[in-house]
This record gives structure tokens, sequence and C-alpha cells, in this order.
């Protein structure tokens, strides 16, 4: 099965409580595959992995995700031990990889302005 651009289909995101779901190609970041589809996606660095204002709280599907990195890791440890209650795993949107169907939470991704 092909994606939108013609490579594999790596699954869908569910973002929750909006109830978006975006198509994304395999290995995908979670963030590029919401901007591809017209969605803006609450970030400051633009995706470099420095801001952190992207992260999610993955609901189910965590193991449909890239691995987490160091890089990753450091910069999600203050917010996964300080807002995240019944031990649900915060990754960065930037960049964790879809691999499978995966269900999220973030609040203010919204369509993108036109212009």
């Amino acid at each position: 099965m092909s994606g939108p651009f013609g490579g594999p289909v790596g699954g869908t995101v569910t973002v929750q409580p909006s109830g978006i779901t975006l198509v994304a190609t395999a290995g995908e970041p979670v963030m590029m595959a919401a901007n591809r589809a017209g969605y803006a996606w609450p970030t400051i660095c633009g995706g470099h992995g420095e801001c952190h204002a992207c992260f999610v709280t993955v609901l189910d599907g965590a193991e449909n995700l890239s691995p987490v990195l160091p890089y990753e890791a450091e910069g999600v440890a203050q917010i996964a031990s300080a807002a995240q209650p019944g031990g649900q795993q915060v990754r960065l949107a930037c960049q964790a990889r879809v691999h499978g169907d995966v269900v999220v939470f973030k609040r203010g991704v919204r369509p993108a302005a036109a212009g």
C-alpha cells in the first residue's frame, strides 16, 4: 500500500481531543504528517527538537513509534515526570516516527492558516 506521496504507509495518527486522523508514511515524524496534511502543530523551534513544545502524550500504540533516542529522552524527561499521570509515554512529535497506528493527545493542533 502506498502513502500520499507514493511511499509506504506507516500508519494512522489520531490526535485527541480534536479527533483529527492523519495518514503518515513509514518513518515520518508525527508533526511532519500533520503539517503535510495541512495542520499547524504547536512548536517554537519548527521541529528541530529544541523547544519541546510539540510534545504529545501517547494514549495508544506507543510500540508503533520509533524508539526514543537519547537526544529525545533528555528533552522529555522533565515533561514526563512533571505532567503525565498513569505512566503514559511522552514523546516529541517532531522526533517520534510512525511505524503503525497510534493515538496521541495534543491540544492546539488546528488547520494551518492559508497563505
